[in-house]
């Protein structure tokens, strides 16, 4: 199957990896106006079908994109779309930051966050949607080894249920309070 996303054509695999949504679309272009013309080091975490990713190695050639998953269906699937639309992407097999370079100077980041059971999802692959807890499981693990892991002018970009929420690296701890509210709101 085919689908478009921000002007390109990717191969999905409804039911194997998480199709992408327009919604994830304002994700890469926060981060394309973060990154501007400079070279720069990007990690897409829980890169999926890899729509996040090649979108950023196409639109900012300039930029050295990594990307990674723990599911290893989402990973090539993610490979042959890099290689279908020749974009460079790295991709790595681990969870969340394993296996990514330090030093990034931009992490975004598109996680499971609802609970399990939530309707509407039932043709898409439970990890890449549903998270323990009260849904931040995932982000809580990510935003606590960011800060190993970015650059000291490094920042992050995530979306959450269909927000898009930016932050440098000093503002994790402020970031992680921006999402624990937004959770507190909707329970």
């Amino acid at each position: 199957m085919q689908t478009q996303f921000h002007g390109l054509t990717f191969v999905t695999e409804p039911g194997r990896v998480f199709s992408p949504r327009a919604t994830t679309e304002k994700l890469v272009d926060a981060a394309l106006a973060r990154l501007g013309e400079a070279p720069a080091r990007v990690a897409d975490v829980g890169t999926g079908a890899g729509v996040v990713a090649v979108t950023l190695a196409l639109r900012a050639p300039q930029v050295e994109v990594w990307a990674s998953d723990t599911c290893g269906n989402a990973l090539r699937v993610a490979s042959a779309n890099a290689d279908r639309l020749g974009a460079r992407v790295h991709l790595v097999h681990g969870d969340l930051l394993d296996g990514l370079p330090r030093d990034l100077d931009l992490i975004v980041a598109n996680l499971p966050y609802l609970a399990p059971g939530t309707p509407g999802y039932e043709d898409e692959p439970a990890a890449a949607v549903f998270s323990t807890g009260d849904g931040l499981d995932h982000y809580r693990r990510l935003l606590s080894g960011a800060g190993d892991h970015l650059a000291a002018e490094g920042g992050v970009i995530l979306q959450f249920d269909g927000q898009v929420l930016e932050a440098e690296r000093s503002e994790l701890p402020w970031l992680s309070s921006r999402l624990e509210s937004l959770v507190s709101a909707v329970a």
